[in-house]
């Protein structure tokens, strides 16, 4: 064999070795970022279900996340009270002798905040609200579904999921409170098992597993099941225990959502002795602040 046939061999290898180590380059380049991007696109999904499947249960009781509103007043300091009546003869004065004179009275600007309704009677719920924005979850959960089983979650979940959409649509349909909040609950109860698992932290799956336990709390609490609610509860609880003594590499601001979260899921604990509905409602719903803050 010539040495220029040996030459033109081994030019042959090189290059069809380059060849297959590019392609096999791209070829892995293109795999992580399909995975990146299908891991993206998972945490938004399970974002809006998240966000929806909150927005759905908490309203069968009109609790909002943010049902504080700021009002501004104004109030003027004066040097004596005096009544309504004579208050409106002396501004009609006032007016008049301001031009001239100015006036003795300081307006100032309070702000205060008054707390609207937390929890609505039955009869006040909107529930053709309630069923359209489902409805819209509904057609949505069609698209979600797809990748749900690229990243390999159980068909049965899935599925489960599925039908528990559809008893939810129809005990809404049917104005069911108690029933309703039981589903809404059920569903919310699939998001952990619906998270790619390599595009979340420990601590946002952690949180997210509580969330769905205090919001069971929150279902049972429609049937007044003060047992249910307790167990619900102390799930939550253990998972923050374990998530407070393991703390180690936490940044300080994770570190204070994590021991501020716990401390309010052992508020929530400590005011089911009461077995009052509104105390209730007020320490779910400083739970349910802190732990959107972790997930």
């Amino acid at each position: 064999m010539s040495n220029k046939l040996i030459s033109n061999i081994s030019k042959f290898i090189i290059i069809s070795a380059i060849i297959v180590g590019i392609v096999f380059a791209f070829t892995m380049v293109s795999n992580a970022g399909n995975v990146k991007g299908i891991s993206e696109r998972n945490k938004e999904e399970i974002n809006y279900l998240d966000s929806k499947l909150l927005t759905l249960i908490n309203y069968l009781n009109n609790i909002d996340m943010q049902n504080y509103q700021v009002v501004l007043t104004k109030v003027e300091s004066e040097s004596s009270a005096t009544s309504s009546s004579a208050k409106k003869e002396e501004q009609s004065k006032q007016q008049e002798d301001t031009s001239e004179n100015g006036t003795d009275k300081e307006e100032k600007t309070l702000s205060k905040m008054e707390k609207e309704t937390i929890v609505l009677e039955e009869e006040k719920i909107d529930w053709k609200t309630i069923e359209g924005e489902l409805e819209v979850l509904a057609s949505t959960w069609a698209n979600i579904v797809l990748d749900l089983y690229k990243i390999d979650v159980k068909a049965e979940d899935i599925l489960g999921f599925s039908n528990d959409l559809d008893e939810a649509i129809i005990n809404i349909k049917k104005k069911e409170k108690a029933l309703s909040a039981m589903y809404l609950a059920k569903l919310y109860s699939y998001l952990p098992k619906f998270v790619d698992k390599d595009g979340i932290e420990e601590i946002e799956k952690e949180s997210l597993q509580a969330k769905t336990h205090i919001i069971n709390a929150y279902a049972y609490a429609e049937t007044k099941n003060w047992d249910k609610i307790k167990t619900e509860i102390q799930k939550a609880e253990t998972i923050f225990t374990s998530l407070v003594n393991d703390t180690e590499n936490i940044d300080n601001q994770k570190k204070y959502n994590i021991n501020k979260a716990y401390i309010l899921i052992e508020e929530l604990k400590n005011s089911l002795e009461r077995k009052d509905l509104g105390i209730f409602y007020l320490k779910y719903k400083n739970v349910l602040e802190e732990l959107n803050i972790l997930t």
